[in-house]
Formats: structure tokens, sequence, C-alpha cells
């Protein structure tokens, strides 16, 4: 029994060092084929890799480019406009100035909108830049339409658009100012008596809608009484036209009251830093300088309105409406002027509308740019802007108003 255990035994042992010795083979075949597997990928790799070097050295010498920084469209009719002794009418046509007015705008913006060749490309030209502005302002043509007529992309034109709208908003205080010195003030008391005989009135006031797309956030805010979305501009205009403040942005629900008194204008005024010399005395009653507004303003020392008319009016307040009319509708039509003559104002604005302000700023520069220059235009769109002023008067304007309608009937 002894010697079949230890045969047992020895049987085992012999399965068991089989066993262990198959096992450990099987796990260095195992190790061999991994390591042969990674050595083959690394090798494809390699070799991958070498080919797309190979195949791009090849191909480097007949490679297209396709690379434009210029479209290939018909570009060079402004540089033919520009170069040659074109009329002013074709520039009119085309830009809404003449070509003095034009050259004057590019030296004004050059410091903000010029830049510099580069290994890469050569800069667009100052005329081209101005150009390209000019025609966005004064058609209200899409980006991509001006892009198309001066051979540049859509961005291009956008990017062009925006430094040349902002070079003009760093101008506004140079062009458009409201005369603080008594000099400038009887300058313009001066200009507006050789057009009414209404006294001592410095400018006229007045608002008007601009058209945009529906903002995404409060909208309801910037749909006016006219069944539109808009935004007010705010503006006071001297006897020539030329804009002497312009307030913009507010939404176009607002009451035209409430603009001037949330205006930078109406600060001024309230706090006699404006408007406060030289005065006129008539019949014992100290006259402010002037403002001239419609009806929807309130009745100020220095801002006079009409009496309401309920069909009882004597015959002396009724001339003293048809007076003020007279004398303040120069800011009428200094609104249709800039409306005529930059049409991206009488279009709807689809543009974001925290920009549209500098947009609507830009243009009133131009304006007066163009009035400094003597550039006249002969468009004209009308500002049907009427709304009523619901509210308290200043009482001590309620004589200044009355000694008026003595001293004009």
């Amino acid at each position: 029994m002894l010697e079949n255990y230890a045969d047992q035994r020895e049987v085992v042992l012999l399965f068991s060092l089989l066993f262990f010795t198959l096992l450990q083979r099987a796990r260095r075949s195992r190790v061999i084929f991994l390591q042969r597997l990674i050595t083959r990928r690394a090798q494809r790799r390699r070799q991958a890799a070498l080919l797309r070097v190979f195949t791009a050295f090849a191909l480097q010498g007949r490679r297209p480019r396709r690379i434009a920084w210029v479209l290939p469209r018909p570009q060079y009719w402004f540089d033919n406009l520009l170069n040659s002794n074109a009329l002013n009418m074709w520039w009119k046509e085309n830009f809404r100035v003449t070509r003095e007015t034009f050259h004057f705008i590019c030296t004004a913006v050059a410091p903000v909108i010029r830049r510099q060749d580069t290994i890469l490309r050569a800069a667009i030209p100052v005329e081209t830049r101005t150009a390209i502005g000019l025609w966005r302002l004064a058609t209200g043509d899409s980006y991509r339409s001006c892009g198309l007529m001066f051979g540049i992309f859509k961005s291009t034109a956008i990017g062009v658009c925006k430094d040349f709208i902002q070079a003009l908003c760093q101008l506004k205080d140079q062009f458009i100012k409201f005369p603080t010195c008594p000099a400038q003030v009887r300058e313009k008391i001066q200009d507006f008596r050789e057009k009414s005989t209404f006294p001592n009135v410095v400018g006229a006031l007045d608002g008007t809608h601009i058209p945009i797309r529906a903002p995404k956030e409060n909208h309801e805010d910037y749909f006016n009484r006219k069944h539109y979305y808009s935004f007010i501009v705010q503006g006071i205009v001297d006897a020539s036209g030329t804009y002497l403040s312009v307030s913009t942005g507010f939404p176009g629900s607002m009451h035209d009251a409430r603009v001037l008194r949330l205006s930078n204008f109406w600060s001024l005024a309230e706090e006699n830093r404006i408007l406060n010399m030289p005065c006129m005395d008539i019949n014992g009653t100290q006259i402010r300088p002037l403002i001239l507004g419609d009806s929807a303003y309130p009745l100020k020392s220095w801002l006079i309105r009409p009496f309401q008319d309920n069909g009882a009016l004597t015959a002396a307040r009724r001339h003293f409406n048809k007076e003020l009319s007279k004398a303040r509708i120069v800011v009428e039509h200094g609104f249709g002027q800039t409306k005529a003559r930059w049409r991206c104002l009488d279009k709807r604005i689809d543009e974001d509308t925290m920009k549209i302000p500098y947009t609507v700023t830009a243009c009133c520069v131009l304006h007066n740019i163009c009035i400094l220059m003597n550039d006249d235009f002969d468009g004209h769109v009308l500002n049907n802007h009427v709304v009523h002023y619901v509210g308290d008067d200043e009482l001590a304007a309620n004589d200044v108003r009355q000694a008026i309608v003595d001293y004009l009937f």
C-alpha cells in the first residue's frame, strides 16, 4: 500500500511540474507577442509619419495657393472716381458729400482709422476706409453689400465701418458743442433774429425716432406709439440747422419730456451752467437765452413751448404760436436733412442695440461737418414726431412766455 501511495505522489508531482512548465511557456509567448505587436505598431506609425513628410515635400512645388486678402471682384470704380476730375454730383450720388468734404472727413478721421502695411498685405488706404464708412451710412446697405462694392470680405467691412464710426464719435465734442461764452450765445441769437422775430433764441429742441429691430431684452420698452421699435434721438439745432446738442439711446416708448430730463443738457440748463446770459429785458421781465420746444416739453424759464390750442386762444397767443412754430422749424429740417443724407437712419438698423447710438452720433457729426463745409443737400424727410406734455410747468416761465406774447403782438 505504501508503494501505491508513493507512485501516486510521484505522478502528481510530475503533472504539477508539467503544468507549471506549460504555464510559464504560455506567459513567455504572450509577452513576446505583445512586445512584437507594440514594435510593429511603432514601426507603422514611423512609416506613416515619414510617408506624410515625403508626400508634403513632393507636393510642395505644385500646391495651389488659395489664400486671398482681396476678393477678385470689380473694386476699381472708387479708385477711378478718386483719381479723376469727376463732378461733385458723382460724389454726392455715391457718398452724399462733395469731393472737398470727403477729403476733409478723411483728414479728420485718419489718426484713428489709418492702418500700417504688413508683410502679408498692404493696408486699406484711409480714403477707401472713409468711402466704405460713408457708403454704409449713406445707403444703409448690409455689410455684405458694402464688401461687394469695394472688393473686401464682409468681416473686413464690419471692422472698417466700426473704426470709421468710432473715429467720428471721438470728434463729437469738436463738431457738436453748445455755446457757453456770451459772444457765442449772442452770435446764435443774432442768427435766429435774421430768420424770426422771436426774441433771444439760441436753438430749437425736438426728438425723432430711429427704427430698429426688436431687442432681445426689454423689447417692450422700445415699442413706440407708432407701433414699431425705435430709439429716440434728442437734438438741439441753431438757426443754420447745426446740432448744438445730441442725446441718443433712449427707448422708443419714452416720453420726450422724460428724455429731456435724463439728458445731460437738462442738468446744465437747470444748474444755470448754460443759457444764463446775455439776458433781455422785456417790459421788466428778464428773458434768458431761450430754447424753443413743442408741446411735448415742460415750460421753463429757458425752454418755451406753444400754448395748447383748445379753440379759445386769443389773437395774441395764436400769433405767438405761429412765430414759435416758424422759428423752431429749423430742428425739423435738421432731422429731415440728416435722415435724407444718411439713409441708414431712415431704415431699420439691423445692428446690436448697444451699437446704434454710436451710428446716430456719427451721422450727426457728419451733418455738422457738411454744414461747416457749405455742402448742401436737397433731400428731406419729414419728422412727424408730435406728442403733448402732461405735467407741471415752472410758474416763473409763464411770465416769460406772456412777456414774449406782448413783445410779438
